[in-house]
């Protein structure tokens, strides 16, 4: 019930946020303009719009999850709330699991209110419900959840929301490039060239693996047992890190 009444409040005061509106009403803006460039490029109109409109949800997305998740702390230590919570019977594992649901929660609308829009506009110029796309979403959301994780994992080490971003921003750039480290894991690299970037190749989110737009709209179709392993992938990664997340602020004074 804490863990619950502390993701409550922590979603409303979510979708207050103005800062999150305005990312909104941009997704939904450059979403619309995609219709109007893809009816004057060349080649498959619906193709563009779709993948023009996939890039701007996820781009959206990933900006609202760094501004949420880096400011996990640091408006509550602003406003001093964090030490009304803290000093009542609630662990600290209950108030960043509960931090974490909360904000999660508001992902999860956003983007539902996102494909709401993707899915009118395609269906006004297609003509139909295009469900393929619909894991393709809910790959994008997978990868806002362990985005998500990784900001509550630096928000809970440093205090600045700046820094917290870069490193998330950091992460995220070189999650969505991991595929690109297995080419120096080969046996002609140097051992300790491998030792090292091995180690960095586990510890990246591989971000990369719920990017599937790109291949669902190409026509390449991804079977389910390839989004069930992406979600396994994403429980194991997002416990590990708040495990870690809350190991960490179990032990950070605040004054």
């Amino acid at each position: 019930m804490k863990i619950l009444a502390i993701a409550l409040n922590t979603s409303r005061e979510a979708i207050r946020n103005k800062v999150l509106y305005s990312i909104m009403l941009f997704a939904v803006l450059l979403t619309s303009i995609s219709a109007a460039f893809g009816s004057v490029s060349i080649g498959d109109t619906l193709k563009f719009v779709k993948d023009f409109s996939l890039f701007s949800v996820s781009l959206f997305g990933v900006v609202t999850t760094v501004v949420l998740g880096v400011n996990l702390l640091s408006k509550e230590l602003e406003k001093r709330t964090i030490y009304n919570l803290l000093s009542k019977p609630v662990a600290r594992w209950e108030f960043l699991l509960g931090k974490y649901l909360g904000l999660l929660a508001t992902l999860t609308i956003m983007m539902m209110l996102m494909s709401v829009g993707l899915f009118g506009l395609i269906w006004a110029l297609e003509g139909r419900f295009d469900a393929a796309l619909v894991p393709v979403l809910l790959a994008m959301l997978m990868e806002l959840a362990v985005l998500l994780a990784v900001a509550v994992f630096f928000s809970s080490i440093v205090v600045t929301p700046i820094l917290a971003g870069l490193f998330t921003i950091a992460a995220f750039v070189a999650g969505r490039s991991a595929a690109w480290l297995a080419y120096f894991l080969g046996d002609d690299q140097p051992p300790l060239l491998r030792s090292l970037i091995g180690l960095l190749y586990a510890a990246l989110p591989h971000l990369d693996r719920f990017y599937v737009a790109d291949r669902v709209v190409s026509g390449h179709a991804l079977g389910a047992s390839y989004y069930a392993y992406a979600g396994i992938y994403a429980v194991a990664y997002i416990s590990v890190l708040l495990l870690l997340s809350s190991t960490i602020f179990r032990r950070r004074e605040f004054v």
